[in-house]
């Protein structure tokens, strides 16, 4: 693969994790989630690791281009991306840090009836080999999938003919996350 393909490629993931953590993030402090919280530092690692990639893949395809500074956009564009994940970040830290939310953001989170956590697909779970068009997660749980991580690759926004495997961590939102927990193979507290 060329270092334009890959610089493309690298590009393409940040904006979509870019998108993704800033959700997340919101979320987190909506939700008072620590779990998502986490996952937004995570995917952080992850922009760092791409930002210094593309940053390296640009400097290396500098040598054979007659205008390098043409790739000074691809760099900003790296940049900013970053940039964004680390504001999300800090959105995400709020939570991290067990700052007390304003009142009114309590007050949202009340009339709140979702959700939003992270499943663990385990061994012999129901969900394994389906897709996401076969599960009818929203209309049969009231559950939608935000992002699939699988290793450490993420599938963001996945569509109907995304498969769920064994292992997978699947980033949710729902009136009742046990629901998907219980068909992902953990165990779940009942309620008294």
């Amino acid at each position: 693969m060329s270092e334009l393909e890959e610089i493309k490629n690298c590009l393409i993931e940040m904006k979509d994790l870019s998108s993704l953590m800033v959700d997340l993030a919101f979320s987190s402090v909506m939700y008072n989630s620590e779990d998502i919280a986490e996952e937004v530092y995570l995917l952080e690692e992850r922009m760092d690791e791409l930002t210094l990639k593309v940053k390296k893949l640009a400097l290396l395809l500098a040598k054979k281009e007659d205008d390098p500074l043409r790739l000074l956009s691809v760099m900003d564009m790296a940049e900013i991306n970053e940039q964004i994940s680390d504001a999300a970040y800090k959105i995400s830290d709020l939570v991290l840090r067990d700052v007390e939310p304003h009142p009114i953001i309590r007050r949202i989170m009340e009339d709140t009836e979702e959700e939003l956590g992270r499943v663990t697909v385990h061994k012999g779970s129901v969900l394994h080999g389906r897709t996401l068009e076969q599960l009818k997660l929203p209309s049969k749980i009231g559950t939608r999938i935000l992002a699939i991580k699988r290793g450490s690759r993420y599938i963001y926004n996945p569509g109907r003919n995304d498969t769920i495997q064994e292992g997978d961590v699947l980033i949710a939102v729902g009136s009742d996350l046990d629901k998907l927990r219980k068909l992902a193979g953990e165990e779940v507290e009942e309620e008294e």
